[in-house]
């Protein structure tokens, strides 16, 4: 006779069964994060380009509101004769993401890393702390607050504009292809050389910068106006130098403005003087002739291409 089966009975996992489960459980979790973090780093990037978007339209709205001038990468005071601005106490600088929210073109959070001015793969040190970004690959991926006033060459603090309508500071992770020659006595100011500038700089026996015209722009299309990165200028180290390694990084050129932030560090989301917005990778960003360029010859094959930094490439 055949015994009926105990009531309630149960079968246990065995101790390999439990370690079977777990290892897949493992293993697909290991198949998932690089997925997830390939995810996670697409809407960083996206997040980035509407960002870059939106700013794009605001430069458009800007210039179009203020009978085709373009926002100045920052204001400087009235120069007096054979005078070079240094943006210190009593000459602060205003900066470009302020101005734009304060006339209403692109709206600013104030000091907030949640912001339309800051890029959500931005490092969350002070880019142009020391003055310079030296050859450290964090600091063009760091961020400017500004109105901003220059205590020394080497030392910026964020400062308040009220009589100017500038009322709260403006966290900005991103960089303005300006004409920026502050602190240089001797840089001859050329007009409009790129998409804006620093208006009212005068260096010595030099003329005062002044606004630049949009349609001063030949290929808008083409030409840089905002990209990753911080404060202002230093076109000609606008690229990385050397190759990738396994890790995705290359040679800083000094003094680099340029945040590659995106890509493993190998591309610069970018918005054109015609509003809209791409990625550029670190062997396509054009330079000027100076710093890390040989040759003029060199400029102007880089600028001849798909992109460029010139008003009249």
């Amino acid at each position: 006779m055949n015994t009926p089966p105990l009531p309630n009975s149960s079968r246990a996992f065995t101790l390999i069964e439990l370690l079977v489960v777990v290892g897949i459980i493992a293993l697909l979790v290991a198949i998932l994060l690089p997925t997830l973090g390939l995810a996670r780093e697409r809407a960083k990037t996206t997040k980035c380009l509407a960002n870059l978007k939106g700013i794009g339209t605001g430069l458009v709205i800007y210039h179009t509101d203020n009978d085709g001038y373009v926002v100045p990468s920052y204001n400087m005071g009235a120069p007096a004769a054979a005078d070079n601005f240094t943006g210190g106490p009593t000459d602060p600088l205003d900066g470009w993401g302020p101005i734009l929210d304060r006339d209403g073109a692109v709206s600013g959070q104030g000091e907030s890393f949640n912001n339309i001015f800051y890029c959500p793969n931005t490092l969350k040190i002070e880019g142009m702390a020391g003055g310079q970004t030296g050859t450290n690959p964090d600091k063009p991926r760091g961020y400017f607050d500004w109105p901003s006033i220059r205590v020394s060459n080497a030392v910026s603090t964020p400062t308040l504009l009220p009589a100017r309508g500038f009322t709260k500071n403006i966290r900005v992770s991103y960089w303005i292809n300006s004409d920026n020659p502050i602190g240089q006595d001797n840089k001859a100011t050329l007009p409009n050389p790129y998409y804006t500038a620093s208006v009212g700089y005068k260096g010595t026996a030099q003329a005062v910068i002044a606004p630049t015209r949009w349609t001063n722009f030949i290929r808008p299309q083409a030409m840089i106006a905002i990209a990753d990165g911080v404060y202002a200028g230093k076109q000609g180290a606008g690229r990385l130098n050397g190759s990738l390694d396994g890790t995705g990084n290359a040679t800083l050129v000094q003094d680099s403005r340029i945040g590659y932030r995106h890509n493993g560090g190998t591309l610069a989301n970018v918005a054109f003087a015609d509003g809209h917005a791409e990625g550029i990778k670190y062997t396509d960003f054009p330079r000027a002739t100076n710093g890390s360029i040989p040759t003029a010859a060199q400029s102007k094959q880089e600028n001849g291409g798909s992109y460029t930094i010139f008003a009249d490439p």
